[in-house]
């Protein structure tokens, strides 16, 4: 017999074995017995779990892990960079010149126009009365009354808020009033304000802390102006105002207190 046709001989014995195995089943079971120390590698790198146990199984979980967890690490850090460069870029005071606590609101009170905020920092964390209350460089409250671990914080919405405020264009001082709260969300009024010649006061104009009031330093964002007229009884203008920032949309708030801010008692 021929090289060619040993050949030949062996590829037709084969075929035939192969026909056999297959249509009894035994070369599936004879693939699942030889590839069985395969399989958890085979699951690992198709992103399957492996049996319990595995210890690549094991290996793949702790990965995952680590991933989340610098995920996580990450986003926390963007977050505090973002609130970093909100502080510095609001309201033009260095944050360097202010020791800043960051508190969670953990409860709320909104009933017959009061509206005060409870916040989970106290004297233990340096709080004291009178301290401001900040969402970046806008002014959202005072604190009112302060415990060991927390602190009552007085809206600026509140409808016995008085707050000494300046009305700016953005290049000047126009006048100055104080800033009332009415007890509703979002509405403020700046009252007190009297009519002068040349004075004009038109929606858009800003609202600030003014320089008159001791407990925080000029210049925090109160609002802007959304309606202003003249008022027909006085001489002085009926003006109302939009707070920048609404303290019911934050979960967490700075309390800050300024150099140069007197404590109130």
């Amino acid at each position: 017999m021929t090289t060619r046709s040993r050949h030949l001989l062996a590829a037709a014995i084969a075929l035939v074995v192969t026909l056999v195995l297959s249509r009894t089943g035994l070369l599936a079971a004879a693939w699942h017995r030889l590839s069985a120390p395969l399989d958890p590698w085979q699951r690992g790198l198709a992103g399957q779990p492996a049996a319990a146990g595995s210890e690549l199984a094991q290996q793949l979980v702790a990965a995952q892990e680590q991933v989340v967890q610098l995920n996580a690490e990450n986003i926390t850090l963007r977050t505090r960079l973002a609130e970093y460069a909100q502080v510095r870029g609001e309201g033009g005071i260095p944050p360097e010149q202010a020791v800043v606590v960051r508190a969670r609101i953990i409860a709320r009170n909104q009933r017959q126009g009061r509206r005060y905020c409870e916040l989970d920092a106290g004297a233990v964390d340096g709080v004291t009365k009178g301290m401001a209350v900040c969402a970046g460089w806008s002014l959202v409250g005072l604190v009112a009354g302060v415990q060991e671990g927390r602190c009552l914080v007085q809206e600026i919405t509140d409808n016995e808020s008085r707050i000494p405020a300046a009305l700016i264009d953005g290049q000047r001082l126009l006048a100055e009033g104080v800033l009332t709260g009415v007890g509703k969300r979002g509405e403020l009024l700046l009252d007190f304000v009297e009519d002068r010649d040349g004075l004009s006061v038109v929606p858009g104009l800003q609202v600030v802390t003014a320089n008159s009031d001791t407990r925080v330093p000029p210049g925090l964002v109160l609002g802007t102006v959304k309606a202003a007229v003249r008022s027909t009884t006085a001489d002085h203008w009926h003006i109302e105002v939009a707070p920048m920032r609404l303290i019911e949309a934050c979960e967490s708030v700075l309390i800050i207190r300024f150099a140069n801010a007197e404590p109130t008692h």
